[in-house]
């Protein structure tokens, strides 16, 4: 079994912006990723969890662990992206619960590894039971091609 680096040196994100605790498995076109819903979480709401549509970014920076596992390989570090769109966001609950084990999985449906514009099928399922799906379409880019705020 691979063991797998810490999801901050795969990721152009830091602290609180890294949602997903863990990588569980790579494959050339995928990546599944995994975390437990806890108070510490920087979206949860007590009594509630985290809402699902804090899904979407779950879904991206699974995408992106899988670039910057790849970019890793090769002696580079992450590169940052963009999500462009999302298509068919369809979720079965509202909020991912309290203690609930969440896996994500990302299927690059096309693209390249080597960066620009890809299309991912996602799913985050607990327990063998799919919660939410959607398709994401991101591009990654080179920093100084990236949108000034």
């Amino acid at each position: 079994m691979e063991t797998y680096p810490p999801l901050p040196e795969l990721l152009p994100h830091a602290g609180p912006a890294v949602l997903l605790d863990a990588v569980l498995e790579q494959r050339p076109d995928s990546l599944r990723a995994g975390l437990r819903i806890t108070p510490a979480h920087p979206y949860f709401e007590p009594g509630r969890g985290v809402p699902v549509w804090v899904g979407i970014e779950l879904m991206a920076q699974a995408i992106a662990a899988h670039a910057g596992l790849i970019a890793r390989r090769s002696q580079n570090p992450p590169k940052k992206g963009m999500l462009l769109g999302t298509r068919r966001y369809e979720a079965s609950v509202a909020y991912f619960a309290d203690g609930m084990d969440l896996e994500v999985e990302a299927h690059r449906e096309f693209g390249e590894d080597a960066g620009g514009v890809a299309a991912c099928v996602c799913r985050i399922s607990s327990g063998g039971r799919e919660l939410a799906k959607a398709t994401l379409i991101i591009v990654q880019v080179d920093e100084k091609d990236m949108p000034k705020p």
